[in-house]
């Protein structure tokens, strides 16, 4: 993603909404965004709701109360009612995700318009959900159907029935289809492993060579399946595990930028705050001083 490129934000709020829209009140928000560069994303919860949130491409981590997760491409996370949850560091780096808010089952007797069995199977399966989980690409087309459903300009008779048939099939596809497998569970793994090793060794710079050496493939073959398995290159993705350790480092020391820039590799301390603050949205001094007392 290159920096002339904005961000983009499409966001339906039930209650703003008129219409049989409007009526298909257990879906309070659906969104989509696009994140071309860094953007706050503080502390905030859902008094009575869910959250799920997709991720289509790019890699975020969040913090649920004081529980670290991470997601890449095909990640699907959710919160339950009453959990405060934020991005990591208050700042999600470039990506592309979709999020729904939908009511709490439990505490609401018409949920979706659904007899009251059918009502208890969902509260079942939404309270024993994995907090995150890997999903097809094809749930897509279910946020895509929504959002078109809710741009609609005149309302038929049948749209408050396609809203609620959506939402559930969408439901349906997070909470009781088995986990799906992303194009690579081997790249998945060696993800994670490369992560760990950069936050032990975040001075490291790998090749892609090297790198696909390690996984017996070709570089084109694994540069193609790490952007599959992780939505974006994989010198993209190790510099954003290089700049979540920078803002650690920053936060919880006392090190000069400078330091920090050579520590991550670094020719110059003016590199090192360019690449933060494409990715974090500010430079590191100005984030410093704002997450430190």
């Amino acid at each position: 993603m290159t920096e002339h490129i904005k961000n983009e934000r499409w966001v339906y709020f039930a209650d703003w909404e008129h219409g049989p829209a409007a009526r298909v009140e257990d879906l309070v928000l659906l969104g989509y965004d696009h994140f071309s560069k860094a953007t706050p994303l503080t502390s905030h919860m859902h008094e009575d709701a869910y959250e799920f949130v997709y991720v289509d491409q790019g890699a975020v981590d969040w913090e649920v109360g004081e529980e670290p997760y991470s997601t890449n491409a095909q990640h699907i996370i959710h919160t339950r009612p009453g959990e405060r949850h934020r991005a990591s560091f208050d700042y999600i780096g470039p990506s592309t995700i979709w999020w729904m808010i939908i009511r709490d089952p439990a505490q609401e007797k018409e949920w979706f318009g659904l007899q009251e069995e059918e009502r208890q199977i969902f509260v079942k399966w939404i309270q024993n959900c994995p907090r995150v989980q890997l999903v097809s690409k094809d749930i897509v087309i279910y946020f895509k159907r929504l959002k078109q459903l809710l741009q609609q300009q005149q309302h038929t008779e049948l749209l408050e029935f396609q809203l609620r048939h959506y939402v559930l099939e969408l439901l349906l596809h997070i909470l009781h289809h088995p986990q799906h497998v992303v194009q690579s569970p081997n790249m998945h793994t060696y993800t994670l492993q490369l992560k760990e090793r950069l936050l032990q060794n975040p001075f490291e710079r790998y090749t892609i060579g090297q790198l696909a050496e390690e996984m017996g493939l070709s570089e084109s073959h694994f540069y193609r399946v790490f952007r599959e398995t992780n939505g974006q290159s994989p010198t993209a993705y190790m510099e954003r595990v290089r700049m979540d350790y920078a803002c650690q480092v920053l936060k919880e020391s006392e090190m000069s930028i400078t330091d920090i820039a050579m520590e991550l590799g670094f020719k110059t301390s003016q590199h090192f705050s360019t690449v933060f603050k494409k990715m974090i949205g500010m430079t590191p001094k100005a984030w410093r001083k704002q997450n430190t007392k």
